[in-house]
């Protein structure tokens, strides 16, 4: 090989898209909901206080993804999905 010559290097990356990822995008507007900001404070964060604490959430995330619309949310999905650089989950 010349030292001299010159070269080109192309890589193609492919950007795997996960069950964990679509979760993602149907949860990301959970964020927006006042149920979801409620402080949790040190003292709800063990025993039985704890266990209502993950239930009350659970229930809400239910409750939130079922409401919805997968039809409205599908093209968001699309687009995410062709312009994100980075998967980081």
């Amino acid at each position: 090989m010349d030292p001299e010559e010159h070269s080109i290097h192309l890589t193609f990356a492919i950007r795997e898209r996960t069950q964990l990822w679509l979760a993602e995008k149907l949860l990301g507007g959970a964020i927006a909901l006042e149920d979801c900001r409620r402080i949790v404070l040190p003292r709800q964060l063990g025993g039985d206080e704890l266990m209502r604490q993950l239930g009350t959430v659970r229930e809400t995330l239910v409750k939130y993804l079922q409401g919805l619309d997968l039809t409205g949310i599908a093209p968001i999905v699309i687009k995410d999905a062709l312009t994100e650089l980075e998967y980081k989950t």
